[in-house]
């Protein structure tokens, strides 16, 4: 029992971690919080599952979505957050709340507001191991997650690119001094932020259905998880995710289902109590 319920943690938290990661690059890149985060994943969701339903074969319908959510997540940056003053903090969260409101009244409009069927990428059949039975969609989640983690920690460390937007994100005065563009590196940011959000959302939506409101909750618990692990941080990212998902699994089955997502709230306020940097965050003092 227990060790189903730490397999549906795990599978939970790799989901909140991939949401968790592109909150958390956009955050380290422009010290702000994108609160149309949630309502991405929920587009990029949706345009797979037309794609879908046009009898396009998933794989290909799925890398249309991420593509058309990593556009999406271009033209956010280039058309609104780029008319909006970069160092007005209280302009861009409004702006992002804005944009989270149209995105997801259009959703209702184009979409509907009943949840729809989305079909899985994994097979259905169950494994079993001794009297456990494990979902291969479970293992797959985790599997992917982990990947595209640990691809993204390569590239923001071996790629040239990826180097030039970690330190365009750590010092943009600096990084733009030695020649990098500063600006680009931020429109690159949203992208790849946008096309995790939209990949998180094409395996959330068979375990939830796909539904216009997806993103209130995954995104919360995103940013949860972000803040939890040390926003700023993505192996921190990864830590908050998998911990939210365990106590919010192993709380609901122990304790009660009703409080299923407060768990994970808790465990966050607990912590920011003891470390407020977050887990995997040091403290940083500013000198005279």
């Amino acid at each position: 029992m227990l060790f189903q319920q730490v397999l549906n943690g795990l599978t939970n938290g790799s989901l909140y971690a991939l949401m968790a990661v592109g909150v958390t690059m956009i955050y380290k890149s422009l010290g702000m919080l994108n609160f149309a985060h949630g309502d991405t994943m929920m587009v990029g969701t949706f345009i797979t599952l037309t794609f879908i339903q046009m009898g396009i074969p998933f794989y290909i319908a799925a890398l249309m979505g991420i593509v058309c959510a990593a556009v999406l997540g271009f033209l956010l940056e280039r058309i609104i957050l780029r008319k909006v003053k970069f160092s007005s903090f209280v302009n861009l969260l409004i702006a992002t709340v804005g944009v989270s409101y149209v995105l997801r009244n259009t959703g209702m409009v184009i979409w509907g507001t009943s949840p729809q069927l989305f079909p899985s990428m994994f097979p259905e059949k169950l494994i079993q191991i001794g009297s456990f039975n494990i979902t291969p969609q479970s293992i797959g989640i985790i599997l992917i997650s982990l990947a595209i983690i640990t691809g993204l920690h390569l590239f923001f460390t071996r790629v040239k690119v990826g180097k030039c937007m970690q330190l365009a994100s750590s010092d943009a005065e600096g990084a733009a001094m030695m020649g990098v563009n500063v600006t680009y590196m931020r429109f690159l940011t949203f992208g790849i932020s946008a096309g995790l959000a939209a990949i998180a959302g094409i395996m959330i939506a068979p375990l939830t259905y796909a539904r216009v409101d997806m993103s209130a909750t995954i995104g919360m618990k995103a940013f949860a998880a972000a803040i939890l692990g040390g926003i700023g941080n993505l192996w921190g990212a990864l830590l908050g995710g998998v911990i939210l998902g365990i106590a919010e699994a192993v709380g609901a089955a122990y304790i009660s289902t009703a409080y299923r997502d407060a768990f994970s709230f808790i465990i966050l306020f607990i912590v920011l109590f003891v470390k407020p940097t977050g887990l995997l965050n040091k403290k940083i003092e500013n000198k005279l």
